[in-house]
């Protein structure tokens, strides 16, 4: 081809169809009846089905794209009637791609029975169409450059999405509809866009390198995605851990419009590790009854897969320590350990959107653009939250050092609860009222 796929990809999707016209575009050319085909490769591991009824002008391209006819079999059509019908190798049958296509009769039978795929294998399917979707788009837009792709209305992205929805790839989806419609609406500001078109692209990554994924990374590969789990599967064959948890965060966060999440963190006492219980509500629906922050529970959790174990789903209903609430909180002293344990984290389970963190003896910080906390080191970060949340910090401080839980994103830091003077409090309930008595009340 002498192109590269990047190169190629971005000639297929900007140039018409006159300029793909060149036999080299093609390989493998055949002819049977009034049919004409041909293969055109657009990566290194992708090839393209394209054809031509010489008796009815029809054409016929295996991509995924629209409208049709797509470029490649306009481009096709162009280059058939222009070369020697000797270049098309006689065949006694079509290929299967067309003979599908055309409703043409096989000419063999097979004495064994197609395999019928399983469910996990139907899953990949769709993934590998939507993701090779993906990556034209993606390339697309690399080719076309940061400055055009901000003059594109919510249309250009919410079509990708769909895309990615009908491959069953709903929390990717998901994020690049988001994504998208914030760029759109603040193109000066496309850190959110980047970062996932970034994970979208680790992601073909990783299925083109699926053999070599072991089992908890090819989890968080279908997590990003948004394949999900069973409940039961997890509680059957899930890493189980028993321990006295304290609940040392809540938040409820607006995904979109009608979705809801809402995301209890779990601290265990012996253990040391933290665990995420997940809950969703959609339109009108309300979340199941709310663990209270700052109390302790025992009872054993069920660890999803995932090369950075996270999330986990209760065994059995948690107890409730009686007479007993959290009163310290062990954590880092400084943020180069959280920021080291961030990469360290981020080697193992690249699409971890945040870390839960700790942090023992930092003060409040005012400046121009909020607040931030300072550690002992005199480094500092940026609070995520509203200005309320850090007067309610200071407040609540008086000056003093204090312990602040919270979630670390590699940028900012969204504090949920913090101790000081042995006095437990949660920010949540404090600034969200209206948000969490909702989501305690369903």
């Amino acid at each position: 081809m002498g192109q590269s796929p990047v190169n190629y990809l971005c000639l297929v999707f900007g140039m018409r169809p006159q300029v793909l016209a060149e036999s080299r575009f093609f390989r493998q050319y055949g002819r049977q009846g009034n049919w004409r085909w041909a293969e055109m490769p657009v990566s290194q591991e992708q090839t393209h089905g394209v054809a031509l009824d010489t008796a009815t002008g029809a054409t016929y391209c295996t991509c995924p794209f629209r409208p049709r006819p797509c470029v490649h079999a306009q481009a096709f059509a162009l280059v058939a009637q222009a070369v020697a019908a000797e270049v098309f190798a006689p065949c006694d049958e079509l290929p299967a791609w067309l003979a599908i296509a055309s409703g043409a009769k096989p000419t063999r039978r097979t004495s064994a029975p197609l395999a019928v795929p399983t469910f996990e294998e139907e899953r990949i399917n769709r993934a590998q169409r939507g993701l090779e979707d993906l990556e034209a788009w993606l390339d697309d837009g690399l080719r076309r450059g940061l400055a055009t792709a901000a003059s594109e209305d919510q249309h250009f992205y919410l079509t990708a999405a769909t895309r990615l929805a009908d491959a069953s790839m709903r929390n990717l989806s998901r994020r690049l509809r988001t994504a998208g419609k914030a760029f759109v609406e603040h193109p000066d500001q496309p850190a959110s866009l980047l970062a996932t078109l970034a994970d979208a692209a680790i992601a073909i990554q990783s299925f083109r390198r699926r053999e070599h994924l072991s089992k908890a990374q090819r989890s968080d590969w279908e997590t990003f995605l948004g394949f999900t789990q069973k409940k039961e599967t997890v509680r059957l064959h899930g890493e189980r851990l028993q321990d006295t948890w304290a609940i040392v965060g809540i938040a409820v966060e607006w995904l979109e419009a009608s979705l809801r999440e809402r995301r209890t963190w779990l601290l265990g006492a012996q253990s040391g590790r933290f665990a995420l219980l997940l809950d969703y509500a959609f339109g009108a629906e309300g979340f199941p009854p709310a663990l209270a922050a700052g109390a302790l529970v025992q009872g054993e959790l069920a660890f999803y897969p995932s090369a950075w174990p996270l999330r986990a789903l209760p065994v059995e209903a948690l107890s409730t320590v009686p007479g007993r609430q959290v009163r310290k909180l062990p954590g880092w002293s400084t943020f180069s350990e959280m920021a080291h344990t961030f990469a360290r984290a981020l080697t193992h389970q690249p699409w971890l959107a945040a870390l839960p963190a700790v942090l023992q003896e930092v003060r409040l910080w005012r400046c121009a653009k909020g607040f931030g906390l300072a550690d002992k080191e005199g480094y500092w970060v940026p609070l995520r939250n509203a200005e309320a949340v850090g007067w309610v910090l200071l407040a609540g401080s008086e000056g003093r050092p204090i312990t602040v839980f919270g979630e670390w994103d590699g940028e900012q830091f969204e504090a949920l609860s913090f101790v000081c003077a042995e006095r437990f409090i949660h920010l949540y309930s404090i600034c969200e009222p209206s948000s969490l008595e909702a989501a305690s009340s369903d």
